[in-house]
């Protein structure tokens, strides 16, 4: 059965940014291409003149998401799917037998920003499967892969996936470890007015173990390591400033328990300066 990397379209700049994405990746993958368009429209059958006007507007959109992709890598395989049901549905749907999900982000306002109100992040929440959230305008300028680290198991497919899409793209790679210390921590370094070094030994300990075995499996590539004592999310977003592609882990939590709890890969997709891509262990 052929993999297959799925990008939804809208006719917007967003997700035209996507759909170049989402093409580039298909064909580095040897995948085919999904480019698919959701309606919303599951209900509106008791008007079929309607239906017929949605859908003869999905298939022209299609048609010109499709010479586009083509335009972009003209080997692809393109497969094309009008969906009835919302785009953060039909995307998760589809996560469960793509190999990757690509899909666009704009901009976002403050009460959206405080509801996870966008596409990008539905998506992400539910996805079986890794997801592209490509910022518009980003495009594909920016050099080098930025993946972020902790002790989780969602870290190391992370920086799996990272490398991976490093060597690839002939980027360098940079892995950066950012940790904040428990309150319990950062009180007793500011009673004996030090820093705590047995903290700063464990977190370097993290950050070698991320690493373990890159070496040998990607000799040529360029490994940049950064260890910083701060807030792991906007560090990767500073980090992540004049980067192509930022890589994070998703902690591993499906749905509605992934978007209230927050994470660093929360504020990272909705806050993100370039692409980013969240992964699955």
């Amino acid at each position: 059965m052929s993999r297959t990397v799925v990008v939804g379209v809208e006719g917007t700049e967003s997700s035209s940014d996507a759909l170049v994405w989402a093409a580039h990746e298909a064909a580095a993958r040897y995948d085919e291409l999904e480019i698919v368009h959701a309606t919303g429209a599951r209900y509106a059958a008791l008007d079929p003149a309607r239906d017929e006007d949605v859908t003869r507007r999905a298939e022209r959109l299609l048609g010109e998401a499709t010479d586009g992709a083509l335009r972009v890598e003209p080997n692809l395989t393109v497969r094309r799917v009008i969906s009835p049901s919302t785009p953060g549905v039909t995307l998760t749907e589809a996560s469960e037998r793509a190999a990757l999900v690509v899909v666009g982000c704009r901009p976002l306002g403050l009460v959206e920003r405080a509801f996870a109100g966008s596409l990008a992040y539905q998506v992400v929440a539910g996805s079986h499967c890794p997801v592209l959230v490509v910022p518009r305008a980003t495009g594909t300028q920016g050099s080098g892969v930025v993946v972020g680290v902790d002790a989780s198991e969602d870290s190391i497919a992370a920086v799996a996936h990272a490398a991976d899409e490093a060597d690839r793209l002939g980027q360098e790679l940079t892995v950066v470890h950012a940790w904040k210390e428990p309150m319990s921590d950062a009180v007793l370094g500011s009673a004996l007015d030090s820093y705590d070094e047995a903290i700063e030994e464990r977190e370097r300990v993290v950050l070698a173990e991320s690493l373990a075995g890159l070496g040998e499996r990607y000799p040529d590539l360029v490994v940049n390591r950064h260890l910083v004592h701060r807030e792991p999310a906007q560090t990767l977003l500073d980090f992540a400033r004049t980067a192509r592609l930022l890589v994070v882990g998703s902690r591993g939590r499906h749905g509605v328990a992934r978007m209230l709890l927050g994470s660093v890969s929360h504020t990272v997709v909705v806050h993100a300066p370039c692409p980013v891509l969240v992964v699955r262990p």
